[in-house]
């Protein structure tokens, strides 16, 4: 928080308290820039695209605010690219926006509905101060998460997983052998959802990625910046629940075998890169 050219860090509670000179004019401007994947998961996803689709509007202008990844003024499909971008490691950041926003706590949106009818404040400014002003507060947007469950005072945000049930993926095992190729064809019995996010390891010793095929989840939804460290992220969602048959391929990757091996001891899904 800065004022009077001053810079201070906020206690864990986010109170703050600055000296200045008696008569004069203050601007107070929080920031916070670090770790944008805090409180980003596929959920988010689901609910922005709901709203986008009219299904279901975001009941706040302060989550509008955070569903505005890209810093446009408008919440359209562009920001579901960029937070899935950010999901997967294929972006490390937001490009054109802060991962944190402040807002001041006693500005009333004309229009609740769309926050940037007007220009919301994200400064507190104080002319002629001649005695102690109290309850400067700011509400703290955390970019991206519009189900609240960015964590603000930790580095990483919190588990952002409700689960009512297990989502149970298949594929067939096989020998592999060095010099083949081989498509592993990703199935799943019970597959009725929104959405889902993992990590795909795999041996890279063992085997190289070539290429996503044919199935509901597609290209985009992978990353493979980490295929140097066998990891392949994944998050896919859609803003109605989708029912995908048992003998459907929910994804399907292709794999060149660079060693003799067994499918199921070189993959694994795990929360290594995206939870």
């Amino acid at each position: 928080t800065t004022g009077f050219g001053q810079t201070q860090i906020t206690a864990a509670d986010g109170n703050f308290s600055i000296g200045v000179p008696e008569n004069s004019d203050v601007t107070i401007t929080p920031s916070k820039d670090m770790n944008p994947r805090n409180g980003v998961s596929t959920f988010d996803l689901v609910k922005i695209s709901k709203h986008i689709l009219n299904s279901e509007s975001l009941d706040s202008p302060y989550k509008m605010i955070a569903a505005d990844a890209n810093n446009s003024g408008t919440i359209t499909t562009l920001d579901l690219v960029q937070i899935r971008k950010l999901i997967l490691l294929i972006d490390t950041e937001f490009s054109n926006n802060t991962s944190w926003r402040f807002v001041d706590k006693d500005f009333d949106f004309p229009n609740a509905t769309n926050p940037w009818a007007t220009t919301f404040p994200e400064v507190i400014n104080i002319n002629n101060i001649d005695a102690d002003v109290l309850n400067n507060d700011f509400v703290a947007v955390k970019i991206g998460d519009v189900n609240g469950s960015a964590a603000a005072n930790q580095l990483l945000g919190a588990d952002d997983r409700n689960m009512t049930g297990a989502l149970t993926l298949t594929a067939a095992d096989v020998a592999m052998k060095a010099g083949e190729t081989y498509t592993v064809e990703v199935a799943a019995a019970n597959f009725n959802n929104f959405g889902y996010q993992f990590t795909m390891n795999f041996d890279a010793d063992a085997m190289e990625f070539v290429s996503v095929g044919n199935g509901l989840a597609t290209a985009e939804n992978f990353g493979l910046t980490m295929l140097s460290e066998g990891a392949i992220t994944a998050s896919y969602y859609n803003a109605e629940a989708v029912r995908v048959a048992a003998d459907e391929a929910v994804f399907t990757l292709t794999f060149a075998a660079k060693a003799d091996a067994q499918l199921s001891e070189v993959l694994s899904l795990n929360s290594r890169y995206t939870t």
